[in-house]
């Protein structure tokens, strides 16, 4: 049942064929993990982060790949204008290099976003890259769940008095709400992506079963200290199932078909523009960018994300709160806009200085004991 659940995920792919002749990310090899040139001796300027890591010069970066939600968006769902200055400066300034959000969103989410900060003609990957669209938000490709797969996941949320969100592309249908429970978690799931319908009395689950309606993630909100014996739930409940389960957030389990990744996204991308993996910079805050943040040459992980893409990046910025993304983009691409000392300055000239201060200190110049 996996090897077919595979087939048909990998056939109902769109767009292989299109007239660009760009290859799709599944037949394109995955970047792989490598040193970061910003963590190499003698690879970058010195510019630091709060880390105090080098980061990487602006000739180095040839594409930018963000999350959304806690990146991008504040936890009001708003644009920083720190981050909305520091991206509509590089489109402006920069046009030859791609910004592009790759996110667990629907596009129809996106679009205020993609408006305000100039992103019109830049293709996107969402729901973590189950939907590839190209520049003019058409689809060219898809990975979508088996619906016989989504039902019976329904089943069990509903048995467990849990909510249950099904993502088709433009909207998502709630089939299931947990009763009496600690929070309103449909208001939760409207703060990420609005467009929620009650479906729990149509003919919804018909339509998918149908093949009428295709879901592309499924969403499933509940308390945060339950979230690993359900994550157990799921994965022995279906055992011979092709899925991949992963979190933007710890107390959200999303589960889509198997090889959505945003991985998989960066690799297509970098096909579709002639970029190096290593020449991309990655911006994140969930377990469900750590995939792109080990493809990518340069990963920033928010300071708000969790612990597990904290530990893949190569580099960390403040808060989503703080305009972390474009605080940390400015001082790449407008050094005099941070707040921190501009050390542009090579490591070999750095040590060079190093010398001289030692050799004409008071101290090696015998003037002290």
């Amino acid at each position: 049942m996996a090897n077919d659940l595979v087939r048909s995920a990998v056939q109902s792919m769109s767009g292989l064929g299109s007239s660009s002749g760009t290859a799709s990310p599944w037949d394109t090899p995955l970047a792989t993990p490598h040193e970061s040139p910003a963590t190499t001796p003698g690879g970058s300027p010195i510019v630091r982060d709060s880390d105090g890591k080098r980061l990487p010069k602006m000739s180095d970066i040839k594409m930018i790949l963000s999350d959304v939600d806690g990146t991008l968006f504040t936890d009001a769902h708003e644009l920083h204008p720190a981050t909305t200055d520091a991206i509509r400066y590089i489109r402006k300034n920069h046009p030859d290099v791609p910004f592009i959000p790759v996110t667990g969103k629907q596009l129809s989410s996106c679009r205020d976003l993609i408006k305000e900060l100039d992103l019109a003609d830049m293709p996107a990957g969402c729901m973590h890259g189950a939907i590839i669209y190209d520049h003019k938000h058409q689809i060219e490709q898809q990975m979508y769940l088996d619906p016989h797969f989504v039902r019976d996941v329904a089943r069990l949320m509903r048995k467990h008095n849990k909510s249950t969100f099904l993502y088709v592309e433009e909207w998502n249908a709630m089939v299931t709400k947990e009763e009496n429970g600690t929070k309103d978690w449909e208001q939760v799931a409207r703060g990420f992506d609005p467009a929620v319908r009650d479906e729990r009395e149509t003919d919804f689950m018909q339509r998918v079963l149908k093949g009428k309606e295709r879901i592309y993630k499924i969403f499933l909100p509940m308390d945060e200290e339950v979230v690993p014996q359900f994550l157990e739930l799921i994965e022995k409940s279906f055992p011979d199932v092709a899925f991949k389960t992963t979190r933007a957030l710890p107390y959200i389990i999303e589960i889509v078909a198997e090889g959505v990744d945003k991985s998989a996204a960066l690799a297509y991308f970098c096909a579709k523009f002639n970029v190096k993996a290593e020449n991309v910079i990655t911006f994140g805050d969930g377990e469900n960018d750590v995939g792109m943040f080990e493809a990518a040459g340069y990963s920033v992980a928010m300071a708000n994300g969790m612990k597990k893409p904290k530990r893949v990046a190569t580099h960390q910025t403040s808060s989503n709160d703080d305009g972390g993304v474009g605080k940390f983009l400015n001082k790449i691409f407008r050094p005099e806009m941070s707040d921190e000392p501009d050390a542009r300055l090579s490591v070999d000239h750095l040590k060079q200085l190093d010398q001289q201060l030692a050799a004409n200190s008071p101290l090696a110049a015998g003037a002290y004991p």
